[in-house]
């Protein structure tokens, strides 16, 4: 959440930056949403086989803010802050100790992101209720964490105690589809459905492995406070 207090209070810099005249219509929407991750990387794909994990297991909350500037009825840009994590703690399915005690393995993910979006309006934005739909790209901030006992896939043997990660900034794109329902001229919620597409590479702890893939789908609700 600190990670997120930062983005925000760069985001109001950013409008309260902007040449007199520029911020005359737009509004702040504050978003909770599932994030739903695709995991379709041979890294995901071998700890599911080898864990108890699954790929629900690392559905999670996202908290975004985003600012919002109209351009006439039909366009905006937008800028969205936004932050995801999730931990997971496991065990290996097949593999125990001599004494039938599990062996115990856990993983992280968690991803700050900064993205610029376009939305378009196609009845308008001045109705009580009017769909849209947006895309765009943005810059993200990712680590991924495994922690515990490590089975050796050739010889059987335990590392106990092991900490692997990787971590880096990664450029990625979405996709959005939603819709707003106003109540007033300052107040409204909304809903939205976005597809992130987002692959990084991984450190040399993982050397072999491909891109992580940190792709899916979010879905959130908004509160949104218009302002002119």
């Amino acid at each position: 959440m600190k990670k997120l207090l930062i983005i925000t209070v760069s985001i109001v810099v950013v409008m309260m930056s902007a040449p007199a005249g520029y911020v005359h219509a737009g509004s702040f929407n504050f978003k909770i949403g599932l994030v739903q991750p695709s995991m379709e990387s041979d890294l995901w794909e071998i700890n599911m086989a080898n864990l108890a994990f699954e790929k629900q297991d690392m559905q999670s909350t996202y908290f975004g803010l985003e600012f919002e500037h109209f351009f006439g009825r039909h366009l905006s840009l937008s800028i969205e802050g936004g932050y995801y994590e999730k931990e997971h703690y496991s065990m290996y399915r097949d593999f125990v100790f001599e004494d039938d005690s599990p062996i115990y393995q856990n993983l992280a993910l968690r991803i700050t992101s900064l993205e610029l979006d376009f939305k378009f309006y196609p009845v308008g934005h001045r109705t009580k209720f009017y769909p849209y739909l947006g895309g765009g790209a943005g810059i993200y901030r990712w680590k991924y964490e495994q922690w515990g006992d490590f089975v050796d896939a050739q010889t059987w043997l335990v590392s106990e105690d092991e900490y692997v990660e990787s971590s880096a900034y990664t450029p990625g794109f979405n996709g959005k589809a939603g819709f707003v329902v106003r109540f007033s001229r300052y107040l409204g919620v909304s809903f939205e459905a976005r597809y992130l597409y987002l692959k990084g590479d991984l450190s040399a702890f993982f050397e072999g492995f491909e891109k992580l893939d940190m792709s899916g789908f979010t879905y959130s609700l908004g509160l949104n406070l218009f302002f002119r």
